[in-house]
């Protein structure tokens, strides 16, 4: 990709700037984030990071991005397990690798402009939800969930509590009861699946056939 001049962009440069923006993020929050100081950090110029991203939320979005690893769709050929294992990832993402207290400020301030909080959504928010509708998409096509279960339902009631407490400052959530809470109305056994859950790998698949 090139820069405004036209010539191509510095990966290295990229890269130092992403991290810096996260080191400072840690440092000051995001209401004392200054692109100064990013600049100081990564050895380079505010004119040199304006040019790669125009806009200081969408560098902070990038650099929260940076942080994250593409989650894959849990497939434990448990459903209760799946749905888990998707919600506690989150949750210890949002805890434990995000800095603290940037994504309820970050969230308001794209809020206004469409582009920038469909980019906050793409990155930051969907590659997780992705994942976990698979999850339950699998879970409806098994026969586990009753077929008007509607996946991308299922899939926000359980991510809405995770982030409604990431933004709000609020208790981790556990996440045990907050699945069951929600399979219990839309489980077609539930009882059948807590006792799945409670199987080994190997017992789980022949627990199928």
């Amino acid at each position: 990709m090139a820069g405004a001049s036209g010539r191509p962009r510095d990966p290295a440069i990229d890269a130092a700037v992403l991290k810096a923006t996260v080191e400072e993020l840690r440092a000051g929050g995001y209401g004392g984030f200054a692109l100064e100081r990013v600049a100081a950090r990564a050895g380079t110029t505010k004119a040199a990071i304006r040019r790669r991203w125009p806009q200081r939320q969408r560098l902070v979005v990038d650099a929260l991005a940076a942080l994250l690893a593409v989650p894959e769709a849990p497939d434990n050929g448990c459903t209760r397990c799946d749905l888990q294992q998707s919600v506690r990832l989150l949750a210890r993402t949002l805890d434990e690798r995000l800095p603290a207290g940037v994504l309820a400020p970050l969230l308001a301030d794209c809020a206004g402009d469409a582009e920038l909080h469909g980019h906050l959504m793409e990155t930051l928010v969907e590659p997780s939800r992705a994942a976990a509708l698979v999850a339950v998409r699998r879970a409806v096509a098994r026969g586990d969930l009753v077929a008007e279960a509607d996946p991308e339902t299922v899939v926000d009631l359980l991510a809405s509590v995770v982030y409604q407490r990431v933004l709000f400052g609020r208790t981790r959530a556990e996440v045990g009861p907050l699945v069951d809470l929600v399979l219990k109305g839309v489980a077609v056994d539930f009882e059948r699946l807590v006792e799945i859950s409670r199987l080994s790998p190997e017992e789980r698949a022949g627990h199928r056939h």
